[in-house]
């Protein structure tokens, strides 16, 4: 009885062994180990966080380098396309009239040979410092022709008055020019040769001054 007895223990005990190993217990899970996981949850979260705002920073930097820099390059190629109209027209003109800064007026050719520029031969380039429009005026191929006495003719006043009346009529050549600048050769405009000018575009906080000379046509 006893040695059956201690059979059946023996057995209990190994049965028993054997469910322990297959069946571990496993500790719960406490508290302390539940907030670990949530702080790391949250720090994860803030690096996230941290992460997208560089990422988004430095892409707005990009982008507002790119806006600019395209900028600076519609100024400059502005600027450029300006020199080389006011090149071209000192450079098609025979004889300076007269020049200061913000205007230069051209007598572009003597076209009747009378020695004296006349009305339909008068061309002013024009800064309105008021709008900032480089304005090119040429005649009115209808206006009646009238001669000017080279030497004794204000032609500053002349060509305002031209001007006033409709009989130089205006091209818009740019906007937002914020300065014009033009020096000469010679003391005399009558008697210059060489113009030089500068021109200065502004938009927002960026600008462009370009530098330039041209020779009146011999």
């Amino acid at each position: 009885m006893n040695v059956a007895l201690h059979s059946v223990h023996k057995r209990f005990h190994s049965c028993l062994a054997t469910q322990r190993r297959q069946y571990p217990l496993t500790a719960p899970r406490t508290a302390r180990t539940q907030a670990f996981t949530i702080v790391e949850l949250l720090m994860a979260l803030a690096i996230t966080g941290l992460i997208g705002a560089a990422v988004a920073s430095m892409l707005t930097a990009v982008s507002y380098g790119t806006d600019s820099s395209r900028d600076i390059r519609t100024l400059v190629v502005k600027n450029k396309t300006i020199s080389a109209r006011i090149t071209a027209a000192i450079r098609e003109s025979t004889q300076l009239l007269d020049a200061d800064d913000n205007y230069i007026i051209l007598w572009t050719d003597d076209i009747n040979d009378s020695g004296a520029p006349d009305l339909l031969e008068l061309r002013r380039i024009d800064l309105d410092t008021g709008t900032n429009e480089l304005i090119d005026y040429t005649p009115d191929p209808d206006a009646v022709d009238v001669a000017y006495d080279l030497e004794a003719s204000n032609f500053d006043a002349v060509t305002v008055s031209l001007i006033n009346s409709d009989k130089l009529l205006g091209t818009l050549w740019a906007t937002n020019v914020a300065a014009m600048t033009v020096s000469l050769d010679e003391s005399d405009p009558l008697e210059a040769t060489l113009i030089s000018f500068q021109v200065t575009i502004s938009e927002g906080a960026l600008s462009d001054t370009s530098v330039n000379a041209a020779s009146l046509r011999d």
